[in-house]
């Protein structure tokens, strides 16, 4: 990133920061995506149940790799053969949720569409703490944009990548679908973090993720 670039990121990083800070959300900035890791190990104590949102930016940070060394006890819900549907429920009640996001406005919103709806419902109420990683191709204006972003973006990205059939993948933005394997089920805005702190936003300034 060139110094020009950086500056006006930092300038809009401030922005959401200050705002999500008034709305109870607790932040940190990371420099870089290597950087996730030795933060996470810091923050969650060894033992904690810790379950996770489907999200590419957690694997690019090699997160799923190190929940599986026994740290901590982790609700894995990749593994083969396992009840993914239970794992979601189990997940409602960890110690610690780790996800990334959609997006997230200036204004200090947390912006995310779901298919199941166990990672909105995680983020919403259930695990005593939640952490939510997000490289700075997710900051957006307006709630607005995010939807775009959502739409033009993340939506036929994860349905390309989760090999669904859906229109989104054949022309490359949603388009409202209604078939059977439709990932886009539930939109949520979080505007206020109902606990104070419990809701921790990690800027990575990489982008990362869809």
């Amino acid at each position: 990133m060139d110094i020009h670039s950086e500056k006006i990121i930092n300038q809009q990083l401030d922005r959401a920061i200050r705002n999500l800070r008034l709305h109870q959300f607790e932040t940190s900035i990371l420099e870089k995506k290597e950087h996730v890791l030795p933060f996470l190990e810091a923050q969650i104590e060894q033992g904690s149940s810790v379950a996770v949102g489907g999200s590419m930016t957690l694997a690019a940070c090699g997160v799923i790799d190190w929940l599986r060394t026994g740290h901590v006890s982790f609700i894995d819900r990749y593994q083969p053969g396992i009840d993914v549907n239970e794992a979601f429920r189990r997940g409602l009640s960890a110690d610690v949720f780790l996800m990334s996001s959609n997006a997230v406005t200036l204004e200090g919103e947390l912006v995310n569409t779901d298919g199941t709806g166990n990672r909105v419902s995680a983020l919403i109420f259930g695990p005593k703490k939640v952490y939510v990683v997000v490289g700075i191709n997710k900051l957006v204006f307006t709630r607005e944009e995010a939807q775009e972003r959502i739409r033009q973006k993340a939506a036929p990205m994860n349905c390309e990548r989760l090999d669904r059939d859906t229109p989104c993948r054949l022309v490359g933005e949603c388009v409202d679908c209604n078939v059977a394997q439709r990932i886009c089920s539930a939109n949520v805005v979080l505007s206020r973090s109902h606990v104070p702190g419990r809701i921790h936003i990690v800027f990575v300034k990489e982008a990362l993720g869809y």
